[in-house]
């Protein structure tokens, strides 16, 4: 019997899409190659007879990893391998800036506005506050390599931190402030990650169309004693940022490690 008799009969369900096989191997040759960010891929014929597809698969898998941010088109001159996103993991307590910076690339933060506010019911119902609480409001644009990412706007439980108004956002890390000076330290959290479309506002800010798609992330921490400190809602953009669940329990640092999650 030959080997590929095994599955003679309907096999067709077992087939790898076309496209499917030329995104899963441009990935594997960038992988195999040691292609960095910068790094041209062959020519669309050579990497045709290389990966055994038509040139129609691979120009729709090509797309489909420009628009992931995973490569870059450039016209007349060819594609290109795009650095690492940054990557926020769901078990980790990792910050903005600390991803980032484990992906080699140069993080920087905009501060848009920050204030003692009055809030919606919702943000109130999740700092677990009474309507005649104090507020902080802290809204910062996120870049990655000076290119806009995300807009986080940051609720603070106030009565934990009073007089942090005070502080310079510019330059001030508010995880940093809150620990530092009020030794106020996240020990649990929630988040959820959906899809949105940004507001004419928003694609301001992130220099995109109104109605391009966004993740809206919403996330809210709370203290060793399950007190709320703080609620957070972020538009990011999918192309320069990416969400993981590393299958470990809470706060649990992924056995297999950040590669193959990151890839």
């Amino acid at each position: 019997m030959k080997t590929n008799d095994f599955c003679a009969g309907d096999d067709s369900e077992l087939r790898v899409p076309p496209r499917d096989k030329a995104l899963e191997g441009i990935q594997w040759l960038v992988r195999s190659c040691g292609l960095k960010a910068g790094d041209k891929l062959p020519a669309e014929r050579e990497l045709c007879d290389e990966l055994g597809v038509s040139r129609t698969a691979l120009r729709s898998a090509i797309a489909q990893l420009v628009s992931s941010g995973y490569l870059e088109s450039r016209h007349g001159s060819g594609t290109y391998v795009c650095p690492t996103k940054p990557l926020n993991l769901f078990q980790e307590n990792a910050n903005y800036t600390s991803a980032v910076l484990r992906t080699g690339r140069v993080p920087t933060t905009h501060l848009i506005r920050s204030a003692l506010c009055c809030v919606s019911d919702d943000v109130l119902c999740d700092l677990e506050l009474s309507g005649e609480a104090e507020v902080f409001r802290i809204e910062r644009l996120r870049l990655v390599d000076g290119v806009p990412a995300a807009i986080e706007t940051s609720f603070v439980n106030y009565s934990l931190c009073r007089g942090i108004e005070g502080h310079d956002f510019e330059t001030g890390h508010l995880s940093r402030i809150l620990a530092e000076e009020y030794g106020v330290r996240p020990r649990h959290g929630v988040e959820r990650v959906s899809i949105a479309r940004l507001t004419e506002a928003e694609a301001r800010i992130l220099n995109k169309n109104e109605g391009d798609p966004a993740y809206y992330q919403k996330t809210a921490s709370y203290d060793e004693n399950m007190v709320p400190i703080e609620s957070c809602r972020a538009i990011v953009m999918p192309g320069l940022y990416h969400f993981a669940d590393n299958g470990e329990p809470h706060g649990h640092e992924t056995e297999v490690g950040l590669s193959w999650l990151m890839a």
